[in-house]
């Protein structure tokens, strides 16, 4: 059996030099597509064929924002598209951590706000219990902005004709999306959504369009929303940082990594002939790929202490702080052990061999590291 030194040095030696290459800097995955109602739903985005059921509309935003790195529409305020990479994106501090990619130009900016999410139960999809936090772009403080609006949609009754949408909200307002004249298709309401009327909340921001000498102009925010100012812009433009995150209340919280972003229409208007407002998004960058939670500036996990050990079957772990949750898994990615809020792992029915343990300690921090199992 290795002693304690020569285990936290193989620790140390795998930890920077393993995984880093295979790790991508663009989107992986589509984990949810749900537009609003909108000019290109059912016409573009997605189109007529895959608009049959909600699998065909995934399988086209996949399609879309993946393989083709091309655009995905979000129609009115509220609709949003959920995003994953190969790998969790690591809070470099105070570096931007993301870039947002849209469609915008100048005079044509439909601001998507972009929120994020920690897998911590790490199945793959944010559940009900994982929060959602806003990277808080320079509206967010604007007094217009409205935090939680919540819009419900209706879907036209006869459906199938070239009608408006109409909509509530809890701010005691009503209106339409209008059906604008290029639009060619029968419906604007998604024809994947089985139930008559669809909700959506989110933060609101302010209207932007404004009409001159008959033609509407669509300007941009500062900074912090995605297709809001041209993909050539300036990172200052077009990035974000995890530490912009705010929770529900409004206060900063602190993410170390994250694994989900979605990014949802912000605005809610109508511009005369351009239609309504709608967040276009063809791509999301993660700007360090191969960072590693323990490579940078990181107070809480450069000071925790962290001793893992093997003693007999057991692999034994130590922190000046909590230790949350750790999973071992073999090579293959395939879960061989978990325990959550325990510092040990009985190891006595598992062969020798090189796994992956994953360690959580409080605060979100998440540790991984290859670790070779001896005799027991």
């Amino acid at each position: 059996m290795k002693t304690y030194k020569q285990l936290l040095l193989l620790l140390t030696i795998l930890a920077t030099t393993t995984g880093l290459a295979q790790r991508s800097e663009q989107i992986a995955r589509v984990v949810e597509y749900r537009p609003a109602p909108g000019q290109h739903i059912n016409r573009l985005f997605p189109t007529p064929e895959k608009s049959e059921s909600y699998e065909k509309a995934l399988a086209f935003a996949q399609e879309q924002l993946v393989n083709k790195r091309f655009m995905l529409g979000l129609g009115s305020f509220g609709g949003y598209v959920i995003v994953a990479f190969d790998h969790p994106v690591v809070n470099v501090k105070g570096q931007y951590d993301l870039r947002g990619m849209g469609n915008a130009f100048v005079g044509n900016s439909e601001p998507g706000v972009v929120l994020v999410c920690q897998d911590r139960n790490k199945n793959g999809k944010p559940d009900p219990e994982e929060d959602w936090y806003e990277l808080a772009g320079s509206e967010y403080k604007h007094p217009l902005s409205i935090k939680n609006y919540e819009i419900t949609y209706y879907r036209p009754k006869p459906d199938g004709q070239k009608k408006n949408i109409r909509w509530t909200d809890n701010q005691g307002g009503e209106g339409e999306i209008q059906h604008i004249s290029f639009a060619t298709q029968a419906s604007m309401y998604p024809r994947w959504i089985k139930e008559d009327q669809i909700s959506f909340r989110g933060t609101k921001l302010r209207n932007n369009a404004r009409q001159t000498g008959g033609f509407w102009k669509l300007e941009a925010f500062d900074w912090g929303y995605v297709d809001n100012h041209p993909n050539t812009e300036s990172i200052e433009r077009t990035g974000f940082k995890i530490d912009w995150a705010v929770n529900a209340q409004g206060k900063a919280v602190q993410l170390d990594y994250i694994d989900f972003v979605k990014i949802h229409t912000a605005q809610l208007q109508e511009a005369g002939s351009l239609g309504e407002t709608s967040t276009e998004i063809t791509g999301m960058i993660d700007l360090h790929p191969n960072a590693d939670l323990h490579t940078y500036d990181n107070p809480l996990a450069a000071s925790n202490n962290l001793v893992v050990r093997q003693e007999g079957g057991y692999i034994k772990l130590q922190s000046d702080y909590a230790i949350r949750r750790i999973h071992l898994n073999d090579l293959s990615g395939r879960l061989c052990m978990a325990n959550e809020a325990q510092d040990a792992l009985d190891i006595r029915q598992l062969p020798e061999g090189l796994y992956l343990i994953r360690i959580e300690l409080e605060g979100g921090i998440q540790l991984v590291r290859k670790i070779q199992i001896g005799k027991h």
